[in-house]
C-alpha cells in the first residue's frame, strides 16, 4: 500500500511540474520570430540552467514543414540589441552577475537542415519570459 501511494504521488507531481507540451504550440505568423535577434524566442523557465534545458528540449523537436530534421552545429552568445543597460549597474560581488538577472545576451543556435545544404539560425532569450510560438516554416515533433 505504501509503495502504491508513493508511486501515485510521484506520478501526480511529475504531471503537475512537467515542462510545457510543445506539440500544442501554434506557429507564429511573424516571419522574423526566432530568426532575428530583434525578435527571439523568449524561453525563461526558472533559473539559467532550467531555461537552457527547456530551450534545448524545444529546439531538438523542431523540423521543417517537409519533415527535415535540424542538425545542431553550434551555439553562440550574442548581444541583445534591445537590452537597455541601466545607468546604475549593480552586480553580485561573488559572481559578477547583474542583480536583475539579465545579462543582455541571446543564444544564437545554428542548425544544418538534413538532406539539404541549408542553415537556419534561431535566436533564444533565456533571460526574459514571453509567449512561445513555433517559428514560421517549422513544426514541432515530440522526441
Amino acid at each position: 500500500m505504501r509503495y502504491i501511494l508513493i508511486s501515485l504521488m510521484i506520478s501526480i507531481s511529475c504531471q503537475v511540474f512537467s515542462q510545457k507540451d510543445f506539440s500544442t504550440l501554434v506557429s507564429s505568423n511573424d516571419s522574423t520570430y526566432g530568426y532575428s535577434n530583434m525578435n527571439p524566442l523568449k524561453m525563461k523557465k526558472g533559473d539559467q540552467q532550467k531555461s537552457v534545458e527547456y530551450s534545448i528540449k524545444f529546439l531538438k523537436g523542431l523540423r521543417t514543414l517537409d519533415n527535415y530534421k535540424l542538425n545542431y552545429k553550434m551555439r553562440y552568445s550574442v548581444a541583445d540589441p534591445k537590452y537597455d543597460r541601466s545607468s546604475v549597474h549593480l552586480t553580485n560581488r561573488f559572481t559578477g552577475m547583474p542583480l536583475n538577472g539579465k545579462l543582455g545576451l541571446l543564444d544564437e543556435y545554428i542548425f544544418l537542415v538534413s538532406e539539404k545544404m541549408d542553415t537556419i539560425r534561431i535566436y533564444v532569450d533565456i533571460y526574459n519570459k514571453g509567449d512561445l510560438f513555433i517559428p514560421k516554416g517549422l513544426k514541432y515533433i515530440d522526441n
